[in-house]
């Protein structure tokens, strides 16, 4: 399997629109600029890359309790169990 931080890292970088340098651990979720249709197409190629099945209910938004990026990676990581 991928490292899980640097394949998320990169699908991030790769859907971000309000980023303007790398995205880091302590990259705040507020300032990617993802809106509702780039949270799906996140989920889609974490499940896609990293065969790792993400709960998703589309009248909740996954990121809401998420401050950084480190959050993310970390919430990822304890779904795949790697935590």
């Amino acid at each position: 399997m991928a490292d899980i931080e640097s394949s998320l890292l990169e699908i991030i970088k790769e859907n971000a629109v309000g980023l303007t340098g790398e995205p880091t651990r302590e990259t705040a979720i507020a300032d990617l600029g993802i809106d509702s249709f780039a949270v799906v197409e996140i989920i889609y190629e974490v499940e896609e890359k990293l065969s790792i099945e993400v709960p998703f209910n589309a009248n909740e938004n996954p990121l809401a309790n998420m401050k950084t990026v480190g959050d993310l990676i970390d919430a990822v990581k304890e779904m795949s169990g790697q935590s």
